[in-house]
């Protein structure tokens, strides 16, 4: 899971080099990268880095659990005591090691579902902390009830543009807020999001709520919550992360109620993206040595199993192994559904597509095709460089603020938005 270009897709290769597993490290990485907004502490993460052995499938799970188990702890007893705001970060920073230890645990993992419930719980226990109104909101789907956030700056109906945000393949709406929610709020924007069939939260809520290439279908059902909550006008904004990539620029295509879209980055074709991030692992083995060869190399490896295990799952495909599911027919036809490539020229709104050098050959390809291919007159492409910007990672996980600048410098320009009236 390094990031060399020749990989085709990857997360960047600088690294805290803290583990021997790229994986270890980038995930480390992600959750400190939340310090910003008071969901991490550099301390904290660093003391469980230390104690976690990464060939031990159980040792990642219990050491984020057990420090997000005392974070949380110390959150109850500074509500009591009448400190919220100290309340308030602990919940957060509990939250985010929650999270984390989920990740760390394949769908069938006993403390899969407690630990996402809990990363959730301490999420809800801030929210009546946080200065801006947070409001849980649920979208009707398909005999469910897909949980989401609405957010505003204030409590008042002044009418201010949104950000929709759709989260990635393996985040969560918590982290989504996170990674964007307080800058688009510090910024005069409201800020919703909704966990959509396949993403985290949606299948950990709903199992039948899997991946599925239509995303135009549930997103019409947020638009439709959306535009009836307080403080919302027409000036709606999509933006994708990670797998999001993806699903923004597909709604696009058929909803009318995205004015502007943002893909970080676009993925415009998720089969040519998986065969890039699989290539490396399986190195063209012959078949009757890849089976075994993927289970070893997979057991060696617990973060890369759990995440490739939950990526069957929220496809739709728990029972299968990766091997199965690489040499299948019919799930291979399946995945080829999810691309855009041949409606992409149907984007007209004003779209920003953003990509960091070091994801890999395949997504700068992709990010290139998509801002060429969309029939947008105010398009702009922005690759992003350690060297100039300061990340050049994924979703720039090493660098949010410099990713948020150049989102709302765009953007207000967009919605002719001025903050300093918001």
């Amino acid at each position: 899971m390094s990031a060399k270009k020749d990989l085709g897709a990857a997360r960047a290769a600088n690294s805290l080099h803290l583990f021997k597993g790229h994986e270890a490290n980038w995930m480390l990485q992600r959750t400190l990268a939340y310090m910003n907004v008071k969901a991490a502490e550099l301390g904290e993460c660093l003391y469980v880095a230390g104690r976690i052995d990464e060939k031990n499938a159980e040792s990642w799970p219990t050491e984020w659990a057990d420090l997000a188990a005392r974070i949380e702890k110390q959150g109850d007893g500074a509500l009591l005591e009448g400190e919220p705001i100290s309340a308030r970060e602990s919940f957060q920073r509990a939250s985010n090691y929650y999270r984390a230890a989920q990740y760390g645990c394949v769908p069938s993992h006993p403390r899969y579902h407690e630990l996402l419930d809990k990363s959730i719980a301490c999420f809800h226990k801030a929210i009546p902390l946080v200065n801006s109104p947070i409001q849980k909101i649920e979208v009707p789907f398909e005999g469910s009830r897909l949980p989401g956030y609405f957010a505003r700056p204030d409590n008042s109906d002044t009418k201010r543009p949104t950000l929709f945000v759709a989260g990635g393949n393996d985040d969560t709406i918590e982290e989504d807020f996170f990674i964007i929610g307080p800058a688009a709020l510090e910024r005069g924007y409201n800020f919703f999001t909704f966990s959509y069939p396949g993403h985290r939260n949606a299948v950990h809520t709903d199992s039948r709520q899997v991946k599925r290439p239509d995303y135009e279908k549930p997103f019409k059902e947020a638009f439709n919550i959306l535009e009836t909550l307080p403080g919302v006008d027409e000036r709606i904004a999509l933006m994708g992360f990670s797998g999001g990539g993806y699903v923004a620029p597909r709604v696009a295509i058929h909803e009318d109620r995205v004015k502007a879209v943002i893909a970080n980055n676009p993925m415009i074709d998720y089969d040519r993206v998986a065969k890039a991030l699989l290539n490396p692992m399986i190195k063209r083995l012959p078949r009757f040595l890849l089976k075994r060869a993927m289970s070893k190399k997979l057991d060696r490896k617990p973060l890369i199993k759990a995440y490739m295990e939950y990526g069957l799952w929220t496809a739709g495909y728990s029972d299968m192994t990766l091997y199965e599911w690489l040499t299948s027919q019919k799930a291979q036809r399946e995945w080829a559904k999810f691309t855009i490539v041949e409606d992409m020229h149907k984007i007209s709104c004003p779209a920003l597509s953003l990509v960091g050098s070091g994801e890999g050959e395949e997504m700068l390809k992709q990010t290139r095709e998509f801002h060429e291919g969309i029939s947008s007159k105010n398009k702009i492409m922005k690759e992003f460089t350690l060297e100039e910007d300061g990340t050049h990672d994924h979703c720039m996980l090493d660098n949010h603020s410099r990713m948020q600048q150049a989102v709302f410098l765009w953007l207000n320009q967009v919605f002719q938005h001025d903050i300093m009236t918001k």
